[in-house]
């Protein structure tokens, strides 16, 4: 930026204006010690040949001048940099004025009863004077050229009116005057420079600074990153390895040929950890999922006291058979938010209340407050200590669990919802004491609400909804066929399966559209199973779509959202299957 440039923005030119004074005010500081070393040094020259009685009052004057300059200046520096640098200027430049009148008066007073030696000793202090200006004004143009003319001229006049003829002394006087205006503004232009170079300075420092900071900020979260990293692959690794070890072992022990009763246990027993080991990767991929690179809040209107009793009604069985009373205290309210991440969110919540209260009740509160919409699990259980509240939203991290037993879930569940607020903008707080419970609160940000008076109508869903029905399943996985054949035989639907696109269109062909078309996302070949689908409904008319796929990110899962399909994270349980089919099915 050029120095004229910079001159005219207002920032600078006060920055300018503020630094010329305060810099002037330390000069005037000492200007009364120095006029009154001048009045002593004319008092040789001028005296006996001016009358005493003037002298000593243009003494006085000119002294007292400066002292009023030097207490204006104190108070300026008192000020520091807080004052206004306008006023202030134009408060120094008039000053300089009348001190340069004060100063000039002694050739209007002495000129005329002076000798020329003397006169010319006079006129050579007095044209000194606007010199040395130019130091005190550090180079401030309007000071310097007020204080300048106000001495110049008047001596200018007083000498042309003892020397008529010498006209050429007034254009020299101008010449002079000119000179130092010329001298005070380049002076200006380097103080100038110098406040461009130190703000320059002042704003890579800063950049630095903040950079630094920065640096330091990110070198922080890659530490806490990898931390976390190496604490989830570590569990991971321990938990995943448990359950497929004992899988190994129960196939051992079928492929033995043991008897009904022992099969009916192995039954139970691989139910039991296939559904941990599928919490487990569940966790996994919604941690994976559930960050700003991966995850879209989809914001749309709904009630979310419906969406409490419902997630509620879902808990009611596990509350019942551990005694525990789940109360429910919600009022109408309509929020236009992200229903699934709400969803999750209270499910994880719940859920983990209710596994550590061992009596009494866990209660979910829904109410607006001050324009802002409160979701509370609070529970009677057995409370969080000071210095677990500082690890409970870890992943993994689980209370009273060293041994890492299943049953009491895999630490996620708080680690999962703590994301979820922070990818939908809700903010969760928590409130526990070691004996005496916790209380969750989740305060979400409210873009739209109103009160509703109305309930929705429950929708029941029939037992046998699946029966008859004719559903299609694709895979490219042989063994997943096969258990999608049984278990879909086993709630009496007529299935057709196929593991290649061909075979699909060939099913198509054959039988027509189905009820339902199951397909997963990844199949051999160029195409996936929401491009195969977008095109079976193109050809045979608009049929129901369910994406079964292990995908958290990929363009194929952006075209099964965007073609408005339903997905479902493998692994899927079959409860979660018949519930998604069902719903499907009207």
């Amino acid at each position: 930026m050029k120095i004229s440039d910079v001159a005219r923005t207002p920032f600078f030119r006060d920055e300018v204006l503020r630094e010329l004074d305060v810099l002037h005010a330390r000069a005037l500081v000492r200007m009364p010690f120095i006029h009154l070393l001048l009045v002593l040094g004319l008092k040789f020259v001028l005296l006996p040949s001016v009358p005493v009685r003037q002298f000593v009052g243009w003494s006085i004057l000119t002294v007292l001048m400066e002292m009023v300059r030097a207490v204006v200046g104190i108070r300026i520096l008192r000020h520091g940099q807080d004052f206004d640098a306008q006023r202030v200027h134009v408060v120094l430049v008039v000053l300089a004025g009348l001190s340069g009148l004060v100063i000039s008066w002694s050739a209007v007073l002495f000129l005329p009863v002076l000798d020329s030696q003397r006169q010319a000793l006079l006129l050579v202090i007095l044209f000194a004077m606007p010199a040395a200006g130019v130091a005190v004004s550090v180079g401030a143009r309007w000071i310097l050229g007020t204080y300048a003319l106000a001495i110049l001229l008047p001596t200018a006049v007083a000498y042309l009116h003892l020397y008529p003829d010498l006209w050429v002394a007034l254009w020299l006087t101008l010449l002079f005057f000119v000179f130092l205006i010329g001298v005070a503004s380049d002076a200006e232009k380097l103080l100038l420079r110098s406040i461009l170079i130190r703000r320059e300075r002042d704003e890579a420092m800063q950049a630095l600074q903040y950079s630094h900071e920065e640096t330091l900020q990110a070198m922080k979260r890659a530490e806490r990153f990898a931390q976390a990293r190496d604490r989830v692959l570590a569990s991971a690794s321990h938990d995943l390895r448990q359950p497929l070890h004992t899988l190994s072992l129960y196939g051992a022990v079928l492929s033995s040929n043991p008897d009904m009763a022992t099969m009916q246990q192995l039954g139970r027993n691989i139910d039991q950890v296939v559904r941990a080991l599928g919490n487990l990767l569940t966790g996994l991929l919604d941690l994976s999922r559930f960050s700003p690179e991966h995850y879209r809040s989809e914001q749309k209107l709904f009630d979310l006291d419906v969406l409490v009793h419902e997630v509620c009604r879902e808990f009611d069985p596990i509350a019942r058979e551990k005694e525990i009373t789940l109360i429910r205290e919600t009022s109408p309210i309509r929020l236009m938010g992200d229903a699934f991440a709400t969803m999750r969110i209270l499910r994880n919540l719940l859920d983990n209340a209710i596994k550590y209260t061992i009596r009494g009740n866990v209660r979910v509160i829904a109410r607006c407050e001050q324009k802002q919409v409160i979701l509370i699990v609070a529970d009677t259980g057995v409370g969080i200590s000071p210095e677990e509240k500082e690890h409970i939203f870890e992943e993994f991290y689980q209370i009273d669990n060293p041994t890492r037993d299943r049953n009491k879930g895999v630490g996620l569940g708080l680690a999962i919802v703590q994301r979820l607020c922070a990818l939908t903008g809700a903010h969760i707080t928590l409130e526990s004491a070691l004996g005496q419970g916790a209380q969750f609160t989740v305060v979400f940000p409210v873009n739209a609400q109103e009160w509703v008076g109305w309930r929705r109508e429950e929708k029941t869903v029939s037992t046998n909804t699946l029966s008859g029905r004719k559903i299609y399943v694709l895979d490219d996985e042989r063994e997943i066929l096969q258990g999608m054949r049984i278990l879909l035989e086993l709630w009496q639907v007529d299935v057709c399966l196929a593991r290649t696109v061909d075979g699909m269109m060939g099913v198509f062909h054959q039988s027509g559209r189905p009820d339902v078309l199951i397909a997963d996302l990844r199949l051999e070949g160029d195409e996936h199973g929401a491009a195969l689908a977008c095109r079976l409904q193109e050809q045979y008319g608009v049929f129901p779509v369910l994406i079964m796929t292990g995908d958290i990110s990929s363009p194929a899962l952006q075209v099964a959202h965007g073609a408005g399909f339903v997905v479902l994270q493998k692994p899927v349980s079959a409860d979660s299957l018949h519930a998604v089919l069902c719903e499907m099915l009207g």
